[in-house]
C-alpha cells in the first residue's frame, strides 16, 4: 500500500503531546510532574510558617505578607518555568517541508515501511514498530519512543481506508 500524506505543524504538535503523555503514563512511579512538585512545596512552605507563627488557632494573627514573601520565588519560578517550556516547544518544531512537516510518501510493504520525503528517504524494518496507536483520527506508528510516522486523520478518505492501513500493519507486527 503506498499512501501521500500531509504532516502539519498542528499534526506535529498533536504528537508530541500524545508521544509526552504516552511516555509519562509508562513511568513506574506515575510521573507526578515538575510543576506539581512545586506546588507541594509551595504549599508546605506556608504551612510551615502558619505552625510557626500560630500563637492560637486565629487566621487574624497570621502574617499573610511573610506568606505572599515565602511563595513569591516558586511562582516566579513556576511561571519562568512554563514560559521556557513553551518557548522551548516553539523553537524545537521541525521546518516545513523537510524530513517531518509537509509532503511525504509512506509505502508499507511486506519487507517494511519505505518513508520518502523533500529531504530523502527512510526504511524501517517491521521488526523495529514498537506500537500503532490511533490519537483523535490520527495514526502513529511508533518506531521508538519519541519517533513515529506520523499519518494524520485528514489523509483518509474515510474509515474504511484507515481500517486497511491498520490491517496491513498489524499484519506485520
Amino acid at each position: 500500500m503506498i499512501k501521500t500524506v500531509t504532516v502539519t505543524k498542528t499534526d506535529y504538535v498533536n504528537f508530541t503531546n500524545y508521544a509526552f503523555k504516552r511516555l509519562s503514563a509508562s513511568q513506574p512511579k506515575g510521573g507526578t510532574g515538575f510543576i506539581k512538585n512545586m506546588i507541594i512545596w509551595c504549599i508546605s512552605a506556608i504551612a510551615f510558617m502558619f505552625v510557626f507563627q500560630m500563637d492560637s488557632i486565629s487566621l487574624s494573627s497570621f502574617h499573610w505578607p511573610s506568606a505572599a514573601i515565602a511563595a513569591l520565588p516558586f511562582v516566579v519560578f513556576i511561571a519562568a518555568y512554563a514560559i521556557n517550556m513553551r518557548e522551548l516547544r516553539q523553537l524545537s518544531t521541525p521546518k516545513e517541508n523537510a524530513l517531518m512537516l509537509g509532503e511525504k510518501t509512506i509505502e508499507l510493504a511486506p519487507a517494511g515501511i519505505t518513508e520518502i520525503n523533500p529531504g530523502g528517504s527512510c526504511f524501517y524494518k517491521w521488526n523495529s514498530v514498537e506500537s500503532v496507536e490511533d490519537n483523535n483520527g490520527d495514526l502513529y506508528i511508533f518506531l521508538d519512543k519519541l519517533l513515529a510516522v506520523i499519518i494524520p486523520a485528514s489523509s483518509f478518505s474515510s474509515d474504511i481506508e484507515k481500517a486497511d492501513l491498520q490491517s496491513i500493519v498489524k499484519k506485520y507486527v
